[in-house]
């Protein structure tokens, strides 16, 4: 194996370990199991179409496969597998080591499994002193026998890598080089095995867990059809360049958007409203969570309603708090004239909105206790929005708080640090509180943001 063949099998590992199918234990059929591929060494499950191998006469090893389908085939990686069968044959080995064949009707194969009876640390093993010892002894190591039907969970290991294939001739559209091979042969390193149909109606229940095992496997297969979906947090780690291309095939993407750190008002990310992206330069990816309020809808109702009541907020004087708002701009370095001023507002005043509350009284209705939840939530909203630099408490003593938005607030505060630097944005060593509360990263993109636009 080449050192690139390496980068790439190391690489297609740690996207593949990312899904929830590798770590699942995934019912099969053993002779699913024995023809699974080995794609840049992992194990996986190919959605079964109708494929054509063609084989010399002389030779048992596939030379050419070729797909008689248009469709595009799925990959599903696996790691852990659950199988039924019959035990075949049993092979008790001196280190603790049961080696057990079993059967399912589809194929065999060979499963490990250490008995826990065993001392793995010992270097010598004593005999029992008594004949009753010596026969629990026995008797726990013969608890399987040929011919029980038994259950049996545990991980997959390759022995050998079998014939390579390429992926025009297995179907696979790919992009990067994959190393596909077929033919391999497997054992399973049992974890688990659990004995099926002992005691009264054993036929009848060996039966029934026979034909749900055998459901389970078809409905998996049924599954591999349909396209993999994974969280937010999954295809944020895969990188700008990996999560770009997949969200780029969904319809709601523009092809070639990247999703970076830099272009939160186009990345299409999340379902957060273009209202809140061009008025914050934020999006819910960025959200502190809060547990009463998971899909953020009182969030979204109380941003819309503070930039309804910042819009019709057109002077200062038309506040309750028209000295606060003067101070105010005082710090961000303002002319009075040149732009609409900031809103501050209190807590009471959300609290007390009506639209809002009745907004806050569904979400908790489902809770133990509603109207304990239902302070809680506004006052965890409140923090939580503090944290993401949204709001700003302005005045302790008042219970003030200072709605940060980008045109009213973060913008004049740069334009007023770019006359003051010469033409770049030269950001003052003491910022005033409210700009220092918004988190770094996203200031940081909204000043390379706003030089990319004025420059």
């Amino acid at each position: 194996m080449t050192p690139s063949d390496t980068e790439s099998v190391v690489f297609q590992e740690v996207a593949f370990q990312m899904t929830t199918t590798y770590w699942a234990n995934t019912p099969l059929l053993i002779g699913d199991l024995i023809g699974l591929p080995l794609i840049n060494g992992v194990d996986c499950f190919i959605d079964p179409l109708n494929i054509h191998f063609e084989s010399d006469s002389d030779s048992d090893v596939c030379e050419n496969a070729s797909l008689h389908s248009d469709k595009s085939r799925h990959i599903v990686p696996l790691s852990r597998v659950l199988i039924q069968g019959i035990i075949t044959a049993i092979d008790r080995r001196p280190n603790g080591c049961i080696l057990i064949v079993l059967d399912d009707g589809t194929g065999s194969i060979d499963c490990r499994y250490w008995d826990e009876s065993y001392n793995h640390y010992a270097g010598y093993d004593l005999s029992g002193l008594l004949s009753e010892h010596e026969r629990s002894r026995n008797r726990i190591a013969s608890r399987f026998a040929v011919g029980d039907f038994c259950e049996v969970i545990g991980k997959i290991k390759a022995l050998t890598a079998g014939t390579r294939h390429s992926c025009d001739n297995v179907g696979i559209n790919a992009t990067a080089l994959l190393d596909i091979r077929f033919g391999c042969i497997r054992e399973v390193h049992a974890s688990s095995i659990c004995l099926i149909g002992g005691g009264h109606g054993s036929m009848h229940n060996h039966q029934t867990r026979e034909i749900v095992h055998w459901l389970k496997c078809l409905k998996f297969s049924q599954e591999a059809h349909q396209k993999v979906k994974g969280g937010k947090e999954v295809i944020a780690l895969l990188g700008n360049i990996i999560a770009s291309s997949i969200l780029s095939s969904s319809p709601e993407c523009h092809v070639g958007t990247e999703i970076g750190p830099s272009n939160v008002l186009e990345r299409k990310c999340c379902k957060t409203p273009q209202r809140f992206r061009n008025a914050l330069f934020y999006c819910h990816c960025e959200a502190t969570l809060e547990t009463l309020d998971s899909s953020f809808r009182y969030r979204e109702a109380l941003l819309d309603r503070l930039l309804d009541m910042e819009a019709k907020l057109l002077h200062s004087s038309h506040s309750t708090h028209a000295a606060y708002i003067e101070d105010c701009m005082d710090l961000i370095g303002a002319e009075f004239d040149g732009i609409h001023p900031p809103l501050i507002f209190t807590f009471d005043s959300i609290y007390k909105d009506e639209y809002l509350s009745s907004i806050v009284r569904n979400i908790v209705a489902s809770t133990i206790i509603p109207e304990a939840n239902a302070r809680k939530l506004v006052q965890n909203t409140f923090a939580a929005m503090t944290k993401d630099g949204i709001f700003s408490l302005f005045d302790p003593v008042s219970d003030l708080y200072l709605f940060v938005s980008l045109d009213r607030v973060i913008l004049p505060y740069l334009q007023n640090s770019l006359k003051s630097g010469g033409g770049m944005v030269a950001v003052p060593t003491a910022p005033p509180f409210f700009i220092r509360s918004i988190p770094k990263k996203r200031m940081s993109r909204i000043t390379k943001w706003y030089d990319s636009c004025v420059g």
